[in-house]
């Protein structure tokens, strides 16, 4: 069984063309298809909308609706992943449309590489959509554009694929938790204040906890699905905002490749080692030109401010981690 797992908070006006697109899909054969929809804490319940939507377009598929009442895109995932059931998931944001072909190539792709636990396709935005002179250099981080210049192994130029349109080995997933791993973006509840200064993030580590299981994260460009961005997420406002939440994820993404590089059991006051680090990799990568000094210094300053915000818990956090990696070897 291939499972689709569509997350979305108080997207009611785009869900709809969303759940069409799915009916269209091309089905592989021989495989049943079911959809995990999870409201996400939407200010209106989704499920009759989406129930209702998916009875006009024929039902082609079994659907299971879900409403979470935590909010947050973790408590929404992984309330979809434990609802599903098939060998593979994938997840679909609610205003991606994909290609009609996208179950047929990703699976193929799977069965063929049985190696790869994750794979990333590419979104696209509409044609009718204009974008900013900046957009480009950040499409990555709006889930558009290509993930690799080939298609195979993200690495060396990237440890990670975006979450939208995101297949995982369902067994890889099952693994990495009988093995101990949890979501840190979310934090539990350790850290207040650094829990509400981030957003996002999940799907990093969702490639890395199967990647610490030693499997590859694969990007195939022939997956290709429409990213319907809105008009106000590619206003400078947007941008701003979307760039501050980058610079302060990208701290913790760098915990999980600091363990996956490391070859010790346990770290003491690791957070000074980290502040080392960011200067050395700041003068290691200078630049004479303005966007370095802009770019390189907001996202550095974010990363130490975030860094002394939570040193109390980044040794904690490395050493679950740690803990982690020994049991997935």
């Amino acid at each position: 069984m291939i499972s689709l797992i569509l997350c979305s908070y108080n997207g009611k006006y785009r869900i709809k063309n969303t759940l069409k697109e799915l009916a269209k899909l091309i089905r592989p054969s021989n495989q049943d298809i079911e959809l995990v929809f999870i409201d996400s804490k939407s200010s209106e319940s989704m499920l009759d909308l989406v129930k209702q939507s998916w009875n006009e377009f024929g039902s082609p598929f079994h659907l299971t609706t879900y409403y979470q009442k935590k909010q947050g895109k973790v408590a929404a995932l992984q309330t979809g992943i434990a609802l599903s059931k098939g060998t593979y998931f994938l997840i679909v944001d609610d205003d991606n449309e994909l290609d009609s072909s996208y179950l047929i190539e990703g699976l193929r792709y799977l069965e063929q590489n049985k190696h790869v636990g994750v794979l990333g396709g590419q979104g696209v935005l509409p044609n009718e959509l204009a974008v900013p002179s900046w957009f480009e250099s950040y499409a990555y981080h709006f889930a558009c554009g290509p993930q690799a210049e080939n298609d195979g192994n993200v690495q060396p130029i990237r440890n990670v694929v975006y979450g939208a349109g995101m297949w995982v080995r369902r067994a890889t997933y099952d693994t990495a938790i009988s093995n101990g791993f949890s979501f840190i973006f979310d934090f539990h509840g350790v850290n207040q204040k650094v829990s509400q200064m981030n957003n996002g993030g999940e799907d990093g580590e969702l490639c890395w906890a199967i990647r610490f299981q030693g499997y590859e994260i694969h990007y195939l460009s022939s997956l290709q699905f429409i990213h319907r961005i809105s008009e106000s997420k590619l206003s400078d406002a947007y941008f701003k905002m979307i760039s501050e939440r980058t610079s302060k994820s990208t701290l913790l993404g760098t915990i999980y490749y600091r363990v996956y590089q490391m070859h010790i059991d346990k770290v003491h006051n690791f957070w000074l080692k980290e502040l080392g680090f960011i200067f050395i990799n700041y003068l290691k990568n200078f630049q004479f030109n303005s966007n370095y000094f802009t770019t390189e210094i907001k996202r550095n300053m974010s990363n130490i401010f975030l860094l002394l915000k939570m040193r109390a818990n980044y040794d904690q956090l490395i050493n679950c981690l740690l803990t982690f990696k020994k049991s997935s070897i």
